[in-house]
């Protein structure tokens, strides 16, 4: 009798072990794919093209030269000695006014080809309605940058470039970015450094996240990758909030994060008229801001739209930190609304196509032309 209840025990927890190997084997099989379709599908983070920088977290290596393919675009990519997405720059000359461009990915003009970039139809327009106009355009954009890490690039071209007008674009959605960095600050409080202990750059160039479980997985296993994955978001959202939690009015558990972002813009308008330089920011609308469907843009995956949101209130926010500061900040998603709207934008990326670039080159022409003439008196 004993032994035929220990043999059944043993039945037992074999087939208990042999069921729990084979759903992982299923959930590993299943985890490759994902990979091998996010993989087809979100190439950013194999952009072999970076550097690790003792101030900015990570930049753009010189002389970078290769071409990116998604679904939807394929786009030529290169950097110039500086690492900027751009030609060689030529030198400064009292004829030729120099427009430092500082932003993110809109920026950078990630999708389309460097002549397609909102900076260079700028320069295109003024031209054009202003015979005789010279510009020296310098590029600054680096997908993924946050505030604190625009303002200590600009700070650096500023040294270098001597601009006369800085142009720069606010992507509301990183606010959250802003949670994951320690600032280094100088002694009278001016920000000096970012870091990000949670960020490296691979021997080839490639930004990765810094996690054993990622990097390293046990077996090799895509299975603990994407559980890995999944805790670190967790723990983002849990502690700064879901992207969508920042249109919900009433909301205060982002906090901390709008008011160390006023805080970045008020010194970034502070260093600007410090060194007389003409300046002209603007808010980057995300597509649900001009009429667009696709809630994937902001993060929320949910079959149905969120509910009890209001997708202006972030570019709300961020207009009343410039209010405050006596700048006057352009609001781009009233207008883009008006004209094509979400079609100004990938549907699946959520960048600017080059339609989106020229409208936002249209709406941006006063300002600058105003900028520039402030400059000439």
């Amino acid at each position: 009798m004993k032994i035929r209840k220990a043999s059944g025990w043993a039945f037992v927890v074999a087939f208990n072990i042999a069921a729990i190997v084979a759903v992982l084997g299923v959930g590993e099989l299943w985890a490759r794919w994902i990979a091998g379709s996010d993989a087809a599908i979100q190439q950013d983070d194999q952009l072999p093209m970076c550097r690790p920088d003792a101030l900015t977290i990570w930049r753009y290596r010189p002389d970078v030269r290769l071409t990116y393919r998604t679904p939807e675009f394929e786009t030529l990519i290169r950097t110039n000695d500086a690492g900027l997405r751009e030609g060689p720059i030529a030198p400064a000359t009292d004829d030729v006014a120099t427009v430092l461009f500082i932003g993110d990915s809109f920026t950078f003009g990630w999708g389309v080809a460097e002549e397609q970039r909102y900076s260079e139809a700028l320069a295109r327009l003024l031209a054009e309605r202003r015979p005789g106009t010279r510009l020296r355009i310098v590029n600054a954009g680096h997908w993924m940058y946050t505030f604190d890490q625009q303002l200590v690039l600009m700070k650096e071209m500023i040294e270098r470039y001597r601009p006369a007008v800085v142009v720069q674009g606010f992507y509301w959605m990183h606010v959250r970015t802003l949670f994951n960095h320690r600032l280094v600050r100088a002694s009278d409080g001016a920000l000096q450094a970012v870091e990000d202990s949670k960020i490296k750059v691979s021997d080839s160039g490639v930004l990765k996240f810094r996690s054993d479980w990622l990097e390293r997985p046990p077996l090799n296993s895509q299975l603990a990758v994407l559980v890995a994955r999944w805790l670190l978001n967790r723990d983002l959202r849990e502690r700064a909030g879901d992207t969508v939690d920042f249109m919900r009015p009433g909301s205060t558990k982002d906090e901390a994060l709008w008011n160390l972002t006023d805080q970045l813009v008020g010194e970034t308008i502070r260093t600007l008229r410090t060194a007389g330089i003409a300046y002209v920011p603007f808010l980057i609308p995300t597509s649900v801001e001009v009429g667009g469907t696709q809630w994937t843009h902001v993060n929320w995956t949910a079959p149905a739209p969120p509910t009890g949101v209001d997708p202006g209130l972030p570019e709300a926010r961020l207009a009343a930190m410039f209010t405050r500061s006596g700048t006057t900040v352009v609001r781009m998603a009233s207008t883009m609304r008006e004209g094509a709207g979400a079609a100004l934008y990938f549907p699946r990326d959520g960048h600017w196509t080059a339609e989106g670039h020229a409208v936002a080159a249209e709406i941006l022409a006063p300002h600058l032309d105003r900028a520039l003439s402030s400059q000439r008196r």
